[in-house]
């Protein structure tokens, strides 16, 4: 188990010392449908703003250019995703293709919360 599992083993644990079965239930389903919701936005973040996850394919050579501030992507393709995410609201990607802020992660996770809280 590595460390952050470990982390989280231990507050789990340490949240439901003491508390009653109808409790520790209670806490159960929160955290299912946390996990839920965080599942769902990934989800809807991958599809809405797939260009996030373009590094992810890179050669060698792209995550060398990347590291050096260049987005090794056509300046078409470029144009195209900048245009897009500007009419959903969202700041076009850095210059070495990467995000600049995480509020499309909140758009995708508002979204979820919003399909399971219903």
């Amino acid at each position: 188990m590595n460390r952050y599992k470990a982390e989280q083993a231990r507050a789990h644990r340490e949240a439901r010392l003491g508390k009653t079965p109808a409790e520790i239930q209670a806490l159960d389903q929160v955290d299912a449908l946390n996990s839920r919701i965080r599942e769902l936005a990934h989800k809807i973040h991958a599809e809405r703003f797939p260009e996030e996850y373009d590094h992810y394919y890179d050669s060698i050579a792209d995550a060398q250019d990347r590291s050096r501030g260049i987005n090794p992507m056509s300046q078409e393709h470029i144009d195209k995703v900048n245009a897009r995410r500007q009419e959903l609201g969202v700041a076009p990607l850095a210059e070495n293709g990467m995000p600049v802020s995480n509020e499309t992660w909140e758009i995708a996770l508002r979204e979820a919360e919003n399909q399971l809280t219903r």
